[in-house]
């Protein structure tokens, strides 16, 4: 019974995220690289939904594509990861409870944050600046 109350809990948000994949797939290509931002309004939208639901998320993208304009002055303007810690994405982008994804996938242990950070694949700022760690054996 659990599980049927998350589905139906995460599925407005899955179908954003299918609505966004889609127009990130069909249209956002017609554009070009025209946003003022990083990541790209769409790509804001997208993480947007999958950290903080259809609702918020959706709002959150509508205030960021009103700043983008040519009187802005852009930059790099990530989605806020959320508090929790209580979802994972899939490889497509669904929106699954953290208990439901089991295994030793990579995907599986990132959190929606990570998956849409520029920083990712990265290593963390206390690692690139400790000496042993740059210094060769």
């Amino acid at each position: 019974m659990r599980d049927l109350a998350l589905f139906v809990l995460l599925l407005p948000r899955n179908l954003g995220v299918l609505l966004l994949r889609g127009y990130r797939a069909v249209i956002s290509p017609l554009y070009g690289d025209v946003c003022r931002y990083y990541p790209s309004c769409s790509a804001y939208g997208l993480g947007a939904v999958q950290q903080r639901g259809l609702v918020v998320g959706s709002a959150l993208a509508a205030w960021r594509i009103l700043r983008c304009n040519p009187w802005s002055r852009g930059g790099v303007d990530d989605v806020r990861p959320a508090r929790h810690d209580r979802y994972r994405l899939t490889p497509f982008g669904w929106v699954l409870p953290a208990a439901w994804v089991t295994g030793s996938g990579a995907s599986s242990d990132r959190t929606a944050h990570e998956l849409h950070s520029h920083a990712t694949g990265t290593r963390p700022v206390a690692s690139r600046l400790s000496p042993v760690s740059s210094r060769k054996a």
